[in-house]
């Protein structure tokens, strides 16, 4: 995606229709391209929405799993316990205070 700039024109014109420049970088993002810029349907926005429950779906699924990394490389992999992860994120915790 192309940087694009704003006009001082349409920085009144989206001040004026509530429209923050960030939403114009979602405007960009998500929308359809039209022949001179871009539109937000319904459709596009029931895609992103499906997409983003399945981005959440995929996350919660990983809560609880573990990497173990040393150089660089995937050691080995698991589910921690609850137990296991309180004394992980204590010891994680008391070696950034000592730093």
């Amino acid at each position: 995606m192309s940087v694009l700039t704003i006009t001082n024109h349409a920085v009144v014109r989206m001040s004026q229709r509530g429209i923050m420049p960030r939403d114009a970088e979602l405007i960009v993002l998500i929308g359809t391209e039209v022949d001179d810029g871009y539109l937000v349907r319904e459709k596009d926005y029931q895609e992103i929405e499906r997409r983003l429950k399945q981005l959440l779906q995929r996350f919660h699924r990983l809560v609880g799993k573990r990497l173990v990394v040393t150089d660089g490389q995937i050691v080995t992999a698991y589910h921690s316990s609850k137990r296991y992860e309180r004394n992980l994120l204590r010891h994680a915790r008391n070696s950034n205070l000592a730093e």
